[in-house]
């Protein structure tokens, strides 16, 4: 196998906030879902509506990590979150068949906005004429959902090593997880590298692994983090060939 300038022979992606915009894809099924239990945008001003927003992504975060932890299940993560956000908005509380029912309905418009960042197109092909290249994800999520994001996204076969914490048993930072991504390609930890765009789950994560972590800094955060020791820091995946020494 034809080594790198940085020695790196594979590379893996985080997929939510990476390569799928999920942010904004989530943003847009939450504003139409308070819409209707508000009654209409004129009840769901835009300074309204952001703190409502971050007060989902908080919601998210909290939860996720719980169902991550093994300590609640998928389904009732959904109902945990969907019960916050309408706790938060002042709703009526209602029966968990009914927040399983409203959380659908936020996936059904989540799922119609799934659409990838305009730097992986670029990148994607960049890394695949470098044949040599071993190409991959490892995600912290339900393994069919996210192959179904893969496939909306067009990369599903262009990014074949697929590992998922629902699969392995093991979520990101946990070594375990980023072990399985190596064995899978057939190499040591030190010729991978990882991509994403969290800075303690994902770069320091791998780091910690053995692994090239590289932070994905789309919001401009380096500044302020309180480490970046032992991870690379890049703000777009345009930066990834140069720094995987491709550019040549």
């Amino acid at each position: 196998m034809t080594r790198l300038v940085a020695g790196v022979d594979a590379v893996f992606f985080d997929i939510d906030g990476t390569l799928l915009d999920h942010d904004a894809a989530s943003a847009a099924s939450l504003r139409l879902r308070l819409a209707v239990e508000l009654g209409g945008d004129e009840e769901l001003d835009d300074e309204r509506f952001a703190l409502a927003l971050d007060e989902w992504r908080r919601l998210e975060l909290l939860h996720y990590d719980e169902y991550l932890r093994g300590a609640i299940d998928l389904s009732e993560q959904r109902r945990r979150r969907t019960a916050g956000i309408l706790r938060w908005i002042g709703a009526e509380l209602r029966s968990e068949r009914a927040l399983d029912a409203w959380f659908e309905s936020f996936l059904d418009g989540y799922r119609d906005g799934w659409a990838a960042f305009e730097d992986v197109e670029g990148t994607i092909p960049a890394l695949e004429a470098h044949g040599s290249l071993e190409l991959g994800v490892i995600t912290n999520a339900d393994a069919s959902i996210q192959r179904r994001k893969l496939a909306a996204m067009g990369v599903g076969e262009r990014l074949p090593a697929f590992v998922a914490s629902s699969l392995v048993g093991r979520a990101k930072p946990d070594p375990a997880i980023f072990t399985a991504a190596c064995d899978l390609v057939g190499l040591e930890p030190g010729r991978v590298a990882y991509v994403g765009d969290r800075l303690d789950v994902d770069a320091l994560g791998a780091r910690d692994a053995g692994l090239v972590g590289v932070w994905l800094d789309r919001k401009g955060e380096a500044a302020a983090a309180e480490t970046t020791d032992g991870v690379h820091v890049i703000s777009g995946l345009g930066e990834l060939t140069g720094f995987l020494g491709l550019d040549d």
